[in-house]
């Protein structure tokens, strides 16, 4: 063998040692790679598993709405029914009153908690309303469901029906919808059932004045005593 042949030969044996080291530096590359992706899809099931943000009837963060200044010295909490012939009495003809003299003059603040005890069509009202509170628009349905009463479980409290309301109120609907079909507040209205049942209240509406029960769709003279006495310290 010649040298130009020999040196021929050992530069041909070079070149394929140097492509076999590529070709296992690619491949290991391609390991790394593949088990920086595992790593990383495993660290994502982990911290995202795949379960909804909310599911139906899930527990959200829920505050009782207030109306008034916060820092009103009297509070009036209420247990009321959407379904209530008598807590609609009150809303519409001594509530104005109540909001004119107390509530507007900052002397008290008006509480609302859900007492849905009529059926079915109570809590999904309840529920409803709770929707348009996540909106900051409570009480403006609230109001209109009092001023929208029929029969108690007439079958008028339909989701469409509370949809209806939300639309008349210009509320955002997908956001609204989406709440009411998904139950987000189910479980929020089921907690002020239980405080009720564990204050043993057993009527509709029933009002807390600073610690003092009045029950019932009393006349406007009935709460100024009771609130002027509060105020009085007494």
């Amino acid at each position: 063998m010649g040298r130009r042949q020999a040196y021929v030969l050992r530069t041909m044996a070079r070149r394929r040692a140097a492509k076999r080291g590529h070709a296992r530096s690619r491949a290991r590359l391609v390991l790394v790679g593949v088990g920086t992706l595992a790593f990383a899809a495993a660290a994502l099931v982990f911290v995202h598993p795949g379960a909804p943000a909310a599911p139906a009837g899930a527990s959200v963060a829920y505050a009782a709405p207030v109306r008034g200044d916060p820092a009103a010295p009297v509070t009036i909490v209420e247990y009321g029914d959407f379904q209530c012939p008598s807590c609609g009495a009150f809303t519409r003809s001594v509530e104005p009153e109540l909001i004119r003299r107390y509530v507007d003059t900052g002397k008290a603040k008006i509480e609302f908690h859900h007492f849905p005890w009529i059926g079915p069509e109570s809590k999904r009202a309840a529920e409803a309303a709770s929707c348009a509170g996540a909106q900051g628009r409570f009480w403006e349905y609230h109001d209109l469901l009092y001023a929208q009463q029929r029969g108690e479980n007439s079958g008028f409290l339909t989701a469409v029906t509370l949809k209806r309301f939300a639309t008349q109120l210009a509320l955002d609907q997908a956001a609204f919808d989406r709440c009411l079909d998904d139950g987000t507040f189910r479980a929020a209205v089921e907690a002020d059932l239980s405080e009720v049942r564990r204050l043993g209240l057993n009527g509709t509406p029933t009002f807390v004045i600073n610690g003092q029960r009045v029950v019932g769709a009393q006349p406007i003279g009935v709460f100024a005593t009771v609130i002027e006495a509060k105020l009085a310290g007494r």
